[in-house]
C-alpha cells in the first residue's frame, strides 16, 4: 500500500494518522483486549504472543490505531462493557473490513450492533447445565464440548445462560434441554464474523490442560485467518 501526501508544510493530524495506519498494516496481529489484574501472571496467550501470532493490550492502553490495524479481536469475560460502548464504531468498522471479533462473558451492555443482554438460564440443575454439540467450528476442532461441562464433577463452569443470537447467526453448543445457544457464530451483514461464548473465558472451562491448550490455539489460528480489507473511508 502506498500513501502519497504534498510534500511542504505541516502535515494535518488525519493524514499523519493514516501514514501511521499504513505503517503498522503489514505487521498488524489480532488482539487480545486483557481487562484484569493478572497478578504477576503470564498470560494463557503466552506462546502465541512469543510466537508472533496474536498480541496482548490491557484495556485502558487500547487506541483507535490497535483497533483500525489489528484484523482481529478477541476479548474476556472481564470486559468493562460500559467502556467498551465507546469502541462501537471501531468494532463496526473492524467487521465492515471483514474482520472478526470472539466474546467471552454474559452481554450486559450491548456493545456490537446486533448484540442483545444475557439470559440467564432457566433451570440451573446440572440437567439445566448440561452441553449439547449442535455444530462444527474450528474454534472447538479437537474438542469434547460435552467435557467441558463440569469440572470435577461440578457443572456450570462452561457457563450458565447465553446470549441471544442475533438473525442469520448459527448455534454451536446448546445449553440445558431447550438447547440454548451458548456459543455461536455470527457472519454479519458487514461481512465480518462474530463468535459469542456466553461463559467464563473459553480457555479457563477445562480442567484439562490439552484442552486448554488446544482451545487457545485454536481461537488465534481463527483470528489469524481474519484477512480484513483497509478501510478507505479514513484515508
Amino acid at each position: 500500500m502506498q500513501v502519497m501526501i504534498a510534500c511542504g508544510g505541516t502535515k494535518p493530524p488525519k493524514m499523519i494518522f493514516v501514514l501511521q495506519l499504513a505503517g503498522h498494516l503489514m505487521s498488524a496481529l489480532p488482539i487480545l483486549i486483557w481487562s484484569h489484574y493478572r497478578g504477576g501472571a503470564s498470560s494463557p496467550f503466552q506462546a502465541h504472543i512469543d510466537a508472533g501470532q496474536i498480541r496482548e493490550v490491557r484495556e485502558w492502553d487500547i487506541t483507535e490505531m490497535d483497533f483500525e490495524t489489528a484484523p482481529a479481536v478477541l476479548t474476556t469475560m472481564h470486559l468493562d462493557q460500559i467502556r467498551a460502548l465507546s469502541w462501537q464504531p471501531y468494532f463496526s468498522r473492524l467487521l465492515a473490513r471483514g474482520g472478526r471479533i470472539a466474546l467471552s462473558g454474559h452481554i450486559m451492555r450491548p456493545f456490537l450492533n446486533g448484540l442483545s443482554p444475557y439470559i440467564a438460564a432457566e433451570k440451573p440443575g446440572r440437567d439445566g447445565l448440561a452441553l449439547t454439540v449442535i455444530a462444527e467450528h474450528p474454534i472447538f476442532k479437537g474438542i469434547d464440548r460435552v467435557a467441558c461441562g463440569s469440572r470435577r464433577g461440578v457443572a456450570g463452569f462452561y457457563g450458565r445462560g447465553h446470549n441471544p443470537m442475533p438473525p442469520g447467526a448459527v448455534a454451536l453448543t446448546g445449553l440445558g434441554p431447550t438447547h440454548a445457544p451458548i456459543d455461536w457464530i455470527w457472519d454479519t451483514p458487514e461481512g465480518g464474523s462474530v463468535f459469542s461464548h456466553a461463559g467464563n473465558d473459553l480457555w479457563g472451562v477445562s480442567e484439562d490442560n490439552e484442552t486448554t491448550t488446544r482451545l487457545i490455539s485454536n481461537l488465534v489460528a481463527w483470528a489469524c485467518n481474519a484477512k480484513p480489507s483497509l478501510d478507505r473511508n479514513i484515508l
